[in-house]
């Protein structure tokens, strides 16, 4: 990609209006230092320096669309807790619109707590309730995207499996946004892939589309049979396999692959990762990208994040940074 163009498509990014439904939840890293071994068991005790907090899962993706300048709301499922309001309060911070948000009593907000010590993850505690949500709360996150679609260029549907996008749901959002002319996104995980039929973009990682499709990706061959059988089972315009440091493959019904290389630097953190490249890769098309094109430019936000520690949302000014990494290194495609 030239030069001019990847400058073009980018700034492109600022103010588009993007609606992410899915499940939101709160990241939480409490940092501190190995002190010494516990006398009750064999395991370290950690002496709590500090606790931070960010959005993550699909409050994720909203975070990053901000960061890059977009205009982005949240709607989802929270609990009537403390973390619901805590998560609020980053949203708030990250420039998030939140009113899309549904308060349940009987579920708790999704909290992953990540212990930390020297810069190492120590340990991970999920606190969740991934039962489907009830049709009455369906019914009001529908009512939510409804009013949202009406003013919005795309809507993203960020699937982690914790029971927001049920088929009955996906079915009936996705069908307001196609009324409604609006592209949609999604970023689904396996067991509920077959409910994005129709999407203009269905994006995974490779442990992913290998569970959808039942084919093992060890070489280009394979990967392209994979790719085949993804765009059958979903019925999507376009496919992006993400291959981590490998880079992203995008693929079309009737064109022939096309590959983004990955650019090598020093990984410091994977998680979020692929929120960051469904985040710019919906952006860069909404600015009239190709999907490679799209592509392109995703693959740098996945290199901007793997860099940073934690959950942490990806702006323009690191994508740029990347692309003249890349451009100096000769990295990437």
């Amino acid at each position: 990609m030239e030069s001019s163009r990847f400058n073009q498509l980018l700034a492109a990014f600022v103010g588009k209006r993007v609606v992410v439904l899915g499940d939101c939840m709160l990241d939480e890293y409490i940092w501190g230092r190995v002190s010494r071994i516990s006398p009750e068991a064999p395991v370290m005790v950690i002496e709590e320096e500090r606790t931070t907090h960010t959005p993550g899962g699909a409050s994720n993706v909203a975070a990053n669309l901000a960061a890059m300048e977009a205009s982005a709301s949240i709607i989802a499922v929270v609990g009537l807790d403390m973390m619901a309001e805590r998560l609020c309060r980053e949203l708030d911070r990250q420039r998030v619109r939140h009113d899309g948000l549904v308060s349940l009593a009987d579920r708790p907000t999704t909290v992953k707590t990540r212990i930390i010590a020297h810069s190492q993850q120590v340990v991970r505690v999920d606190r969740e309730d991934c039962r489907p949500i009830a049709e009455e709360d369906e019914n009001s996150l529908l009512q939510e995207v409804a009013a949202a679609v009406e003013n919005a260029d795309v809507l993203i549907f960020s699937d982690y499996s914790k029971g927001v996008l049920t088929e009955r749901l996906v079915a009936a959002t996705a069908r307001l946004a196609r009324e409604a002319g609006r592209l949609i996104v999604a970023n689904p995980k396996p067991a509920s892939a077959r409910y994005y039929r129709g999407a203009d973009l269905v994006s995974v990682n490779q442990s992913e589309a290998e569970a959808i499709t039942g084919v093992a990706i060890g070489d280009e061959d394979s990967l392209t049979r994979a790719a085949q059988r993804l765009l059958a089972t979903v019925g999507c315009g376009a496919a992006f396999i993400t291959c981590g440091g490998h880079g992203i493959a995008v693929f079309e019904p009737g064109e022939p692959p096309y590959c983004v290389a990955g650019i090598l630097q020093e990984v410091y953190d994977v998680a979020g990762a692929g929120d960051s490249v469904i985040a710019a890769a919906t952006l860069a098309r909404l600015g009239g990208a190709t999907w490679p094109e799209a592509a392109e430019i995703a693959n740098l936000a996945g290199n901007a994040k793997v860099r940073k520690l934690d959950v942490a949302p990806v702006t323009r000014h690191d994508i740029e940074n990347v692309w003249a990494h890349a451009q100096i290194t000769g990295g990437g495609r």
